[in-house]
């Protein structure tokens, strides 16, 4: 049994963002997918796991950051961001969701 459960009516989306979002293991996120949702595919989880927009955010962020640290150009930063937007199947952030991504990270040397 899973320690992190879905809460009700919760499509399984839903709760692998909430999950996502609080920090909760692979591990206890796969064994409630498969307990209350029957997802026991990897290629199932994997897609749905992809489709989270907690998990592009911080990807997006972490790869942002990564960028900044190294002197690397905003410009660089924000291509990367719309080139991966969206081929995922996850929602796309808005333009202005990205300069604000980008931006938040600090002030850019280029």
């Amino acid at each position: 049994m899973s320690d992190f459960e879905p809460l009700a009516h919760e499509t399984p989306l839903e709760f692998v963002e909430r999950a996502d979002s609080m920090g909760i293991s692979e591990a206890s996120i796969n064994a409630a997918l498969k307990e209350h949702y029957g997802l026991v595919e990897d290629g199932e989880v994997k897609a749905l796991k992809l489709k989270s927009r907690v998990f592009w955010q911080e990807l997006f962020l972490d790869h942002v950051k990564n960028l900044h640290e190294r002197g690397g150009s905003r410009y660089a930063a924000v291509r990367f961001i719309e080139r991966k937007n969206g081929t995922a199947g996850q929602p796309k952030l808005t333009a202005q969701q990205i300069d604000d991504l980008v931006d938040g990270v600090g002030a850019w040397q280029r």
